[in-house]
């Protein structure tokens, strides 16, 4: 659920959301759950899943890691035709496609995404775990910027009236405000950095059931 419901916002975001000059939101929960919002869910859905299947043959043996690699290769046969799909529906239903191509350097962002997502099943067919799970890693940033630079400099926009919508200019804080908020990231994104690191290290390695019989390692 919050993947689909991650993926129905995002395409929202996309495609715009009836807002007024005043900010206030023209609609209800029906109006987020349209057609496109509903097929950006479950194109997060479907890459999530594989995704976190590729994960589970990396950290898995035996038949978890055997039913994972099967889980893998089926769903991928569902998600490239829905990413297809979603691509496509975007060109009609969002000005993704339209503002890329005023800046045509930006298009290397869904090849990226489209490679990914090919390179995923290659490697996952020759159980190149690693391989697959960073292909499936490409699929997916490139797919997130294809939306965001597509967007920008829109942030949240008004399918009403452009001149609603909020930008990364009209909606930024105080100067201050940034200098403040850039310093804070600069002191602690290294601490979380370091801890996601220390964390993949600590359990680095495939559970297997000798380790599971050991208990946890502290």
């Amino acid at each position: 659920m919050p993947a689909l419901l991650l993926g129905v916002a995002f395409a929202n975001l996309f495609a715009g959301i009836p807002i007024d000059r005043e900010g206030i939101f023209q609609g209800n929960l029906f109006t987020l759950l349209n057609p496109y919002g509903l097929l950006g869910g479950v194109l997060f859905v479907l890459a999530f899943a594989v995704h976190g299947a590729l994960w589970l043959c990396l950290k898995s043996e035996g038949e978890l890691g055997a039913r994972a690699a099967r889980m893998a290769k089926a769903l991928w046969l569902v998600l490239a035709p829905v990413a297809v799909v979603f691509l496509g529906a975007s060109w009609f239903a969002t000005r993704l496609w339209q503002n890329l191509l005023g800046r045509p350097v930006l298009l290397v962002l869904p090849l990226v995404a489209v490679a990914g997502l090919l390179l995923t099943r290659l490697f996952a067919a020759k159980a190149a775990w690693w391989k697959a799970w960073f292909a499936s890693s490409a699929f997916l940033v490139g797919a997130a910027l294809f939306g965001v630079a597509g967007m920008f400099p829109v942030l949240l926009g008004s399918s009403l009236d452009p001149a609603a919508s909020l930008t990364a200019f009209n909606a930024a804080s105080s100067p201050l405000t940034l200098e403040i908020m850039l310093g804070v990231v600069l002191c602690f994104l290294p601490l979380v950095i370091g801890y996601q690191i220390w964390v993949y290290v600590r359990f680095r390695g495939p559970v297997t059931a000798e380790s599971l019989d050991q208990g946890p390692a502290y």
